[in-house]
C-alpha cells in the first residue's frame, strides 16, 4: 500500500501560517491566540477601506484602478478570514485520506505522484513570481527610486499634500501587501485539494476496470467460480462506500469554502473589466506600470480560471465511472450480482457537479464570467 506525503513546498505554506502568528500553536495561551486574531482582522480589514477612500479621491482613471484594487484587496480579505478562523477545518481537508490516497498498484502510484509533481512544479513558480514580484513593486517606489510619491503597485496618492501621511500610508500598503499575500496562500492549498479529488476518481475508475479480474484460481472451476462472484460482489459494496465517502468529503469541502467561492465568480468580471480598462486607457508611460496592469489582468483571470478548471476534471472524472464499472468482468457474474451492477451504474451516471448557489463551477461558467467582463468593458468604454 502507497501514500501520497504532502509535499515540502505546501509544508512550508504551513509552516509560514505559524512563523507569522496568522496560525497559532496549541501551547500558546488564549488571549494570546484571540489577541493576533483580534489584531489580523483589524488590521487587514484596513486594506480594502483605504482603497475605497482613494478611489473618491482620485481622478476618473485612476480611480477606476482603485475600486479594482478595493474588490482584489475584499476577496482578499476573505481568504484573510478564512485563514484565520478555519485553520482545524483546513487541516482537515489537507490530510484527509481522500487527499493523500491509499494506493495498492505500483503503476498508479506512479502515475499520480508525477500528476502531484507537475502540479507542484508549476505552484513553485506561482509562489517564486509572487513572492519575486510584490516585493520588487512595493521597493520600486520607494522615494530613493521614484520621485513622484505614489505608493507600492503603482497606487496614485497625488491629492496627499502632507509628507507624514504620506509615509505612513507607505508602510501600511507595504505591511498590508505583504499580509494579504500570505494570506493568498491558501489558494494553493485549495488548488492541491481540488486536483487530488479527480485524481481519487481516477483511482475508484482503475478499481472499477479491475472488478473480477485477478481473482484467485482453485484447482475446481467450481469453487473458483463461487470465489470470483462472491469476490466481486465485496469488492463492489468496498467501492461504493468509498464513492459515497468521495462524494460527501467532496460536498463538505464544497459547503466549507462555497462563500469564498461565490465571491470569487460575483467579483471576477468585474475584476476582469477593470483590469481591461485600466491597461487600455492608461495615460502612463511607465513601461513597469503597463506590465504590472497586465499581470493584475493574468492574475485576475487566472485566479478564478483554475479554480473552475480543476472542478471541471472532478465533473469529468467521476462522469467515467460508470464507463468503467461496465469495463469490469461483470457480465459473467450471477443475475443478482448483474442488478447491483446496473443499479449502481445509473447512480454513477450522475456526476460530481460543485454548485455555489446557482453557479456550476466550470469551463462553461468561466466563460461566462469572461463574456460578462467584456460586456462590462464595452460599457466603461462607451462613457469614456
Amino acid at each position: 500500500m502507497f501514500s501520497i506525503e504532502l509535499d515540502e513546498a505546501l509544508q512550508r505554506i504551513l509552516k509560514i501560517f505559524y512563523r507569522m502568528g496568522i496560525w497559532q500553536s496549541d501551547e500558546e495561551p488564549n488571549y494570546l491566540k484571540v489577541a493576533k486574531k483580534f489584531f489580523y482582522t483589524f488590521f487587514g480589514a484596513l486594506y480594502p477601506i483605504f482603497f475605497t477612500a482613494n478611489a473618491f479621491l482620485c481622478d476618473r482613471n485612476e480611480s477606476v484602478f482603485s475600486v479594482q484594487l478595493t474588490i482584489i484587496a475584499a476577496v482578499l480579505y476573505v481568504k484573510i478570514l478564512y485563514v484565520l478562523f478555519k485553520k482545524q477545518e483546513i487541516l482537515e481537508f489537507l490530510f484527509d485520506p481522500i487527499v493523500v490516497h491509499s494506493i495498492e498498484n505500483r503503476e498508479e502510484y506512479d502515475e499520480t505522484v508525477k500528476k502531484i509533481k507537475e502540479f507542484m512544479n508549476f505552484v513553485r513558480m506561482y509562489c517564486l513570481a509572487t513572492f519575486v514580484t510584490v516585493p520588487l513593486l512595493i521597493v520600486i517606489k520607494f522615494p530613493i527610486f521614484s520621485a513622484d510619491k505614489g505608493l507600492p503597485f503603482f497606487i496614485s496618492f497625488s491629492w496627499n499634500s502632507s509628507e507624514i501621511i504620506y509615509w505612513l500610508a507607505y508602510f501600511f500598503v507595504s505591511l498590508s501587501s505583504t499580509l494579504y499575500v500570505t494570506a493568498n496562500l491558501i489558494t494553493i492549498l485549495i488548488w492541491y485539494m481540488l486536483l487530488n479529488y479527480s485524481i481519487e476518481y481516477e483511482l475508484l475508475g482503475n478499481k472499477l476496470r479491475k472488478l473480477g479480474v485477478g481473482m484467485k484460481a482453485v484447482k475446481k472451476q467450481k469453487e473458483f467460480r463461487l470465489i470470483q462472484r462472491s469476490g466481486f460482489v465485496e469488492d463492489l459494496i468496498v467501492l461504493i462506500k468509498a464513492h459515497r465517502n468521495l462524494n460527501e468529503t467532496i460536498e463538505r469541502f464544497r459547503s466549507f469554502f462555497s462563500t469564498l467561492f461565490l465571491v470569487q465568480i460575483t467579483t471576477s468580471g468585474i475584476i476582469i473589466c477593470t483590469s481591461v480598462y485600466s491597461l487600455v486607457f492608461s495615460s502612463n508611460q511607465n513601461i513597469v506600470q503597463i506590465e504590472f496592469y497586465v499581470v493584475v489582468l493574468l492574475y485576475a483571470i487566472f485566479d478564478i480560471f483554475l479554480i473552475m478548471y480543476l472542478a471541471n476534471d472532478i465533473t469529468v472524472a467521476s462522469d467515467r465511472l460508470s464507463y468503467c464499472l461496465f469495463e469490469s468482468n461483470w457480465i459473467e457474474q450471477t443475475e443478482s450480482c448483474k442488478k447491483y451492477v446496473v443499479i449502481m451504474g445509473e447512480v454513477l451516471k450522475q456526476p460530481q457537479q460543485l454548485v455555489v448557489l446557482i453557479y456550476p463551477m466550470n469551463l462553461e461558467t468561466f466563460m461566462t464570467i469572461v463574456n460578462g467582463a467584456y460586456s462590462m468593458f464595452n460599457i466603461l468604454k462607451s462613457l469614456q
